[in-house]
């Protein structure tokens, strides 16, 4: 069969210190997809500007422009000019600075959501700016001129102090006055005020980042796309790809694909859990993808449903194996978390 899969993993190579080596979930099928197969470089760090890379979009944009692609996945619409994500977020006072914690991490409501953003919606009104705040959790902002802003995605910054990540660029002084503005609003809302009688982390400011504009199709890299992730899914709607939520477990994809697709599978449950360096919950995620993933898929590569089967775990090198490298026997297999590890800080 010519199917082609491509498996990117963002977190996965995430090395925990003060671990183990036998604390860490055994995976022999990936420890055998990395021993065994081809490595080359890929620079990429992050899911956003790894999707670019893969995706082949020369966007001309100095800004990883994720989020018109998102836009486009999550409201099956075309944002009018630029677009920026404006993601709610709760900073917490450390003794390493502020905290950023994205709103996956505490519970906030429909009802919330809808009462904080309409108020930000109306100061952010006066400057041209239209909020759309469907989801809790990813929020867009519309309708201004370009912004020369240099930003970090959200995936970079979370579980991290953000002082020394802050927006740059010609009109990054505006927007970070803008922000101020913006978390005196939220501090003193009533959906705060209630959050805090309820002892809830205060959602008090907001991440912008990601902004572009939408450009033209790449010409079609991958034929078929299932990922989480808004922004890979509106890389792939972009290419008129076949997009659809990754599944639960690799036969289903299997049984989704035909003759000569070429698939980017997107598995990020190890993302979040790297990002606040959560191992219990990392550890508990590479379980499931040697169980549902990374076991069946090397197995249909080695049974020919599969052409070649890719990973991208995000530390600087992809792995590509066909059908005659899963039988290379002589060469020595080597743990996934001591080739990872070892990689990843090379």
């Amino acid at each position: 069969m010519t199917v082609s899969v491509s498996v990117l993993a963002p977190g996965l190579a995430e090395a925990f210190a003060g671990y183990a080596a036998d604390a860490f979930a055994k995976a022999p099928a990936l420890s055998r997809l990395l021993s065994r197969s081809q490595r080359q470089a890929f620079a990429a760090r992050s899911l956003e500007e790894a999707a670019l890379s893969l995706f082949d979009h020369r966007t001309g944009q100095a800004e990883l422009p994720v989020a018109p692609y998102s836009y486009l996945a999550e409201t099956a619409q075309t944002p009018d000019g630029y677009c920026l994500c404006a993601d709610p977020v709760h900073l917490q006072v450390d003794a390493g600075g502020l905290i950023l914690f994205d709103a996956s991490t505490f519970p906030f409501s429909k009802e919330e959501s809808q009462a904080l953003s309409g108020s930000i919606a109306n100061f952010l009104s006066q400057d041209g700016w239209r909020l759309n705040a469907n989801h809790t959790q990813r929020w867009y902002l519309c309708g201004g001129n370009s912004q020369q802003l240099s930003t970090l995605p959200l995936s970079l910054v979370r579980g991290k102090s953000v002082g020394e990540v802050l927006p740059h660029g010609r009109d990054a002084s505006e927007w970070l006055s803008r922000c101020n503005e913006i978390q005196m609003l939220m501090y003193s809302h009533p959906v705060n005020q209630q959050r805090a009688a309820q002892g809830l982390p205060l959602v008090n400011s907001l991440w912008i980042w990601g902004g572009g504009v939408l450009t033209d199709k790449s010409g079609g890299c991958y034929s078929k796309v299932f990922a989480n992730d808004v922004f890979v899914r509106g890389l792939g709607l972009r290419d008129e790809a076949y997009c659809e939520p990754a599944p639960q477990h690799a036969q289903t994809l299997l049984q989704r694909v035909d003759k000569g697709d070429r698939v980017l599978l997107v598995l990020d449950d190890c993302s979040a859990a790297a990002a606040y360096q959560d191992f219990p919950h990392w550890n508990e995620a590479v379980e499931g993808y040697e169980q549902q993933w990374f076991a069946p898929l090397l197995k249909a590569l080695i049974t020919r449903q599969l052409h070649s089967l890719e990973l991208f775990p995000l530390n600087g090198y992809r792995y590509r194996m066909v059908f005659r490298q899963a039988w290379h026997f002589w060469k020595r297999s080597r743990s996934y978390q001591e080739i990872l590890t070892r990689e990843n800080t090379a």
